[in-house]
């Protein structure tokens, strides 16, 4: 037989302990869990923190670390760095200019525009076979290090430094100075070819002037412009050596066809960039590097001259260039003899250690 007793519970055996109870009844290391959370997820949080800011200042120094170990790489990756960085901002100017002389036509563009349309497309095509070398695998690292040592020759000015500018500069100058000489005896044999007598008179003391050592006024010059739309300097009636002369003293090709017509060509430029500066408020509104430019491409040496007389030569090339027009251009394409052949800086370069003869 089973025996069933029931056992009576009480209401305090029916209550649930207290928090405070179960907290006494845990181990202490569970008690603890909580606090010993916040502590470390906090100590995990600032040395997170802490590499992550060591991280960014290496970063920021890591140009500084491969300078000190590593100069003349890092010289190197500046100035392609650097030089494509101008490269591709006036490649995109350019093309802007191309659409705006489509729209507007080419005498509406800025004197920086008409700078940059005759100097990118020889950009382009200097460097072109270093960007398409380049794109081979594995050729860039034979290209970019022949690029660095000829820039003259495979590089634009943009990746040329300060002191590069400078020299390719004085060379090119120079060797457009040599012409200058042979240029000056074309224009003393076609005296004879002026019937009118007083133009001749005038125009042989233009030639004795610059025989002398000094330069005629430009009034002078202005007097006798009408031989420079006729006979004997109109460019259809210059002689083949005279317009290869010519051609040397602008920097262009004697090689090719159409002599006359680059000649023409590049004589317009001139007169439009001589327009644009007019228009953009005068030579005292240009920037030192663009007035340097500007006598640089006008057939002047400009290194150690002082801006005033800079100033002063390009106001008196502009005085001209005003009175021309496309019929007597050839008058603005012989300005480098007529107002700069006896420029001091211009000897200088040409015969720097060496007697003047004239």
């Amino acid at each position: 037989m089973f025996r069933i007793t029931t056992r009576v519970l009480c209401p305090r055996m029916l209550e649930l302990p207290s928090p405070s109870c179960c907290s006494t009844l845990l181990p202490k290391r569970h008690a603890d869990d909580s606090k010993n959370g916040r502590g470390s997820s906090s100590r995990v949080n600032s040395l997170k923190k802490y590499w992550f800011f060591r991280y960014v200042d290496y970063i920021k120094n890591y140009d500084k670390l491969l300078e000190s170990k590593f100069p003349r790489s890092m010289h190197v990756y500046r100035i392609f760095s650097h030089g494509t960085r101008e490269f591709y901002k006036d490649l995109k100017l350019y093309v802007q200019t191309i659409k705006k002389a489509r729209t507007s036509g080419v005498d509406s563009l800025s004197r920086e525009e008409l700078e940059l349309s005759f100097k990118m497309p020889k950009d382009l095509i200097k460097i072109s076979p270093v960007l398409l070398v380049s794109a081979v695998p594995f050729t860039n690292y034979i290209i970019f290090p022949l690029a660095f040592y000829f820039p003259h020759v495979l590089l634009t000015s943009h990746y040329w430094s300060i002191q590069d500018k400078l020299k390719f500069m004085l060379k090119e100058h120079k060797r457009r100075l040599v012409h200058n000489k042979p240029l000056l005896r074309c224009m003393q044999r076609e005296v004879c070819k002026v019937h009118e007598t007083r133009l001749q008179a005038e125009f042989r003391d233009i030639v004795a002037h610059l025989g002398s050592g000094t330069h005629p006024k430009v009034q002078q010059i202005l007097d006798c412009r009408q031989l420079f739309s006729g006979e004997p300097f109109s460019l259809s009636e210059l002689t083949r050596k005279h317009v290869i002369e010519l051609l040397k003293v602008h920097g262009l090709s004697r090689f090719g066809l159409r002599h006359r017509k680059r000649l023409l060509e590049r004589g317009l430029l001139i007169k439009r960039m001589d327009t644009a500066i007019q228009r953009e408020g005068g030579v005292c509104k240009l920037p030192y590097d663009a007035i340097r430019w500007a006598l640089s491409f006008r057939g002047v040496n400009p290194v150690n001259m002082s801006i005033d007389s800079m100033q002063v030569w390009l106001d008196q090339w502009l005085s001209i260039s005003a009175e021309v027009d496309e019929n007597s251009i050839s008058l603005l394409l012989h300005c480098p003899i007529l107002l700069a052949y006896n420029l001091e800086t211009n000897w200088t370069l040409l015969y720097h250690g060496k007697k003047k003869h004239k």
